[in-house]
């Protein structure tokens, strides 16, 4: 009885396994801007685009939220010059502060604002496919160095995305990818760098673009183990079974 019930057990998480791979469902999803002077744009196309965005995910059943977080030197609602509105399902929240940000300075810490995104979002637990989008035309922490973990840089940031299971997808300038390439979300030949002339030279082909490839990720995020973990979960346990019945 103890031999059937474990090898019907078996059976079932292989299968469960196997089913439920790549089938996230929910999703949050947070865009991180550089508030300087040059980037008055990209406010603009994320007010006019979410929408598309937001259509698009839900027509995939997927129950997502969206935030947008200005930064400069600080981030959020650490400014009160920045955008900032936390994970809501209200696409329109964020399409009104968007619409009514000022751009300002010109020190754009870009590793900073990601720490900040990381812990000051209202991130929903469980199963849900973490999204940070960062836009920015500069380097990654202008006049600042970034520390995570005894870490410093790019390797501070890929691992305070590790360990914060953030999928990290950044919008810039395809010469500053060097800067970012080592800490984005990354699958197969598929990385979460974007370029952002493109954005700016062709906004309607970039959102058709950047929207398949958001919900590719989300879909393709996998909380629980791949078929093949739960393969060799499966082979141990009827191995386990094949040593107990050549023992009996």
């Amino acid at each position: 009885m103890k031999l059937k019930l474990l090898i019907a057990l078996t059976v079932a998480l292989m299968t469960m396994g196997a089913g439920n791979a790549s089938a996230a469902t929910f999703a949050d999803l947070a865009f991180i801007i550089d508030q300087s002077g040059s980037m008055g744009g990209e406010f603009n196309w994320l007010g006019n685009s979410i929408t598309t965005l937001s259509t698009a995910i839900q027509a995939q059943g997927i129950d997502a939220t969206y935030g947008v977080a200005g930064y400069e030197r600080l981030a959020g609602s650490a400014d009160s010059r920045n955008a900032w509105v936390d994970l809501t399902s209200s696409v329109q929240d964020v399409i009104n502060e968007v619409d009514n940000a000022n751009t300002y300075g010109g020190t754009e810490k870009g590793y900073h604002a990601l720490d900040w995104a990381a812990n000051n979002f209202s991130w929903r637990g469980g199963d849900v496919a973490k999204v940070a989008v960062l836009i920015t035309d500069e380097d990654a922490d202008y006049a600042s160095s970034y520390s995570y973990a005894g870490l410093t840089g790019e390797v501070a940031l890929a691992k305070m995305v590790q360990d914060n299971n953030i999928l990290l997808n950044v919008i810039t300038n395809t010469g500053l990818y060097y800067v970012w390439d080592g800490a984005v979300y990354a699958k197969d030949l598929y990385v979460g760098l974007f370029d952002l002339n493109y954005l700016r030279t062709d906004p309607a082909g970039f959102t058709a673009d950047f929207t398949a490839a958001k919900l590719k990720e989300i879909q393709q995020y996998n909380p629980i183990p791949e078929p093949a973990s739960m393969f060799l979960l499966g082979s141990g346990l009827f191995g386990i079974i094949g040593f107990r019945k050549k023992k009996n």
